[in-house]
């Protein structure tokens, strides 16, 4: 008894192997803190993870959303993006179906919540932690200006396939431009109200160009002397020649008829009755652009001279006024004026049905002259001023969009925008050969001023392939796309509506 009571007490005593089962003691908690640590790093990733999806999710239902319109349509495109990026089981989470829903005007909600399982912390009684993520996507518009350039050129009349469509049948190009239009409109129409609602606007202006633009009655409405009067113009002159010489006698004399540059003058009455409409009237609206200079198509910054080529230029000489382009005064050519174009104004859907359906197919291709006026009429300076920087404090995004059906087309005998070209030379300086390629080259110029004024540029080519000066008209490649038909020509005008106004995540 006293042997065991000694060799107890010896054990009390002796502190040798404490740390052995200290440690064993704290090797519960351990484990605990590294299990929960473990399980929690793989929580944080998954959640992560379902948080992207989300994100992926409420954008991608946002943007395929036609105006306020939320259907079965958005909640599986919501769904789809939500379930690509977050496939069931990731992570091994328990299933669970996403909502996706409209909880307020514009905006699409996802929600999803799950659980995952835990490894370690089972031990502790904890089988699963829970996952939840909620998210919100809406398009984040400001007051909006969008300038239409289009091409409403005699091609504008055929079928996409390029076969004959006389009589205006519904399957012309034309038709299918009014359509495309009217889609845009309508894609835009509740944003419309929304921006009028919060006192902002967003505003359409419409130029179609031809061989040159029918802007003559907003110059003169915005001030007379921005016309010029007189103007010069190839008139013929008929002349007696002798053809057949005899012993210093004529026996033969011909009525030779050549074209002199002469100068004309309209009176006050006939620029203040320019026609509005485009019906066979002899002077119609339309200009001749002021003065520019020649120059090679290698060229990328013009000389001086160039008026033609900067937008914010008000007239201050008769070289920078233009002139009234009138048929009956030149008869070297012959031309095609378009129908008036429009400056930025709010437009109801009737109103802007009306106007596209008085556009009609004539003249020649020249992408430049379009440009041109599609820079003025967007540009916060010069003769209009129309699209300021900011409206009621607030900014305003400006947009072109460029549409056209046919590549460049000059002419050197046909009467437009710079006269009849090879008598004027204005482009081509007496190169004929090298017409296109100038006039290529100025579209180029003219693209990079309006992109360099804050504009974004889509360009929509229908039935006939991108060229390269389109593609580098766009503010980026994505933005340069090609219609084969009038079907796909509305789905890109649709496709410009959603892309007008920058999604965003609001939660």
């Amino acid at each position: 008894m006293i042997a065991v009571a000694s060799a107890t007490g010896r054990l009390f005593r002796d502190r040798g192997g404490n740390t052995l089962a200290i440690v064993a003691a704290a090797m519960l908690p351990m484990a605990g803190m590294i299990g929960s640590g473990v399980d929690m790093a793989r929580t944080y990733m998954a959640q992560s993870r379902m948080q992207q999806a989300c994100d992926a999710g409420a954008l991608a239902g946002r943007r395929i959303m036609s105006g306020d319109i939320f259907n079965q349509t958005v909640k599986d495109e919501a769904a789809k993006y939500f379930n690509f990026n977050f496939p069931q089981q990731t992570y091994k989470t328990a299933a669970f179906t996403p909502s996706v829903t409209r909880p307020s005007q514009g905006v699409v909600r996802v929600q999803a919540s799950t659980t995952i399982p835990t490894t370690i912390m089972k031990t502790f009684g904890i089988n699963s932690l829970p996952l939840s993520v909620d998210c919100r996507a809406s398009q984040d518009f400001v007051n909006t200006d969008i300038v239409l350039v289009l091409d409403v050129t005699g091609s504008m009349a055929w079928k996409a396939d390029g076969s004959n469509c006389s009589g205006g049948c519904t399957t012309s190009r034309i038709a299918g431009l009014r359509s495309a239009v009217l889609a845009l409109y309508d894609q835009l129409k509740p944003t419309q109200d929304q921006l009028a609602a919060s006192g902002m606007r967003l505003r359409y202006g419409i130029v179609p160009y031809s061989s040159t633009v029918n802007v003559g009655k907003l110059l003169y409405a915005e001030n007379p002397s921005y016309i010029r009067n007189p103007s010069m113009y190839w008139h013929n002159t008929t002349t007696r020649v002798c053809t057949m010489y005899f012993f210093g006698y004529c026996f033969r004399y011909e009525d030779q008829t050549t074209f002199q540059p002469t100068s004309i003058e309209h009176n006050n009455g006939w620029l203040t009755n320019w026609a509005i409409d485009n019906n066979g009237h002899d002077h119609e609206g339309c200009i001749e652009e002021r003065d520019t200079v020649a120059f090679a198509a290698s060229v990328t910054t013009p000389p001086a001279g160039a008026y033609d080529l900067d937008i914010n230029l008000v007239p201050n000489s008769e070289a920078t006024r233009w002139p009234a382009w009138d048929d009956d005064a030149q008869d070297a050519g012959n031309g095609s004026c378009p129908y008036p174009a429009r400056r930025l104004t709010t437009w109801t859907r009737d109103n802007l049905n009306s106007y596209l359906n008085k556009l009609a197919p004539d003249g020649s291709t020249y992408h430049d002259i379009g440009m041109i006026w599609g820079g003025r009429l967007i540009s916060d300076a010069g003769v209009f001023a129309d699209s300021p920087k900011t409206y009621l404090n607030m900014p305003v995004n400006k947009y072109v969009i460029f549409m056209t059906d046919g590549e460049m087309a000059p002419s050197t005998s046909t009467y437009s925008a710079y006269g009849v070209e090879q008598y004027d030379k204005r482009i081509t300086g007496g190169a004929n050969g090298e017409q296109l390629a100038r006039h290529n080259n100025r579209f180029s110029i003219m693209c990079d001023r309006v992109k360099e004024l804050g504009v974004n540029i889509f360009v929509v080519s229908l039935a006939t392939s991108l060229t390269t000066q389109m593609t580098n008209c766009a503010s980026n490649a994505s933005l340069a796309t090609l219609a084969s038909d009038n079907s796909a020509l509305v789905d890109q005008f649709t496709e410009i509506g959603k892309k007008i106004g920058a999604l965003r995540l609001t939660e």
